[in-house]
């Protein structure tokens, strides 16, 4: 299970994404509008910045913008940066010489890259289009 980070980095991101070619979007806004305590929302912001998921510019007219478009970015992007790796077991917990506890392990490392796989297949994008808000592309 994930921690609130990544529900609130997400809730985050998409709004930017919902709002590109807005300008800058205030912290403030975000947490008001996402219902995400503010000072917990600038720790989440600071990490995606460092990230390098979204950019910031200070003053008045400041505030936060998508440093790449939203179908560059995946939720592994952002839910990594917010969580750190994503692990269901240690290395350490598999015993070589016990059939059930390798067994176990093994299952577990298959879900977790089932889990990783659909997490940096899915784009805020994605997501985005989830929401009605994203705009539609047609191909011809």
């Amino acid at each position: 299970m994930f921690s609130a980070k990544a529900h609130y980095g997400l809730k985050a991101i998409i709004y930017l994404a919902q709002n590109t070619g807005k300008g800058p979007i205030q912290a403030k806004e975000i947490a008001v509008t996402q219902s995400v305590p503010v000072r917990y929302l600038e720790l989440l912001l600071s990490q995606l910045k460092k990230a390098r998921l979204i950019n910031s510019n200070r003053g008045k007219l400041g505030g936060y913008l998508l440093a790449r478009p939203a179908s560059a970015i995946t939720v592994f992007d952002v839910v990594s940066s917010l969580e750190g790796r994503i692990s269901f077991v240690s290395s350490h917990e598999s015993i070589e010489n016990d059939p059930v506890e390798m067994a176990v392990t093994h299952f577990w490392r298959k879900a977790e890259e089932s889990l990783v796989a659909y997490l940096q297949k899915m784009t805020i994008e994605d997501l985005l289009h989830q929401t009605g808000n994203g705009k539609q592309m047609y191909y011809i």
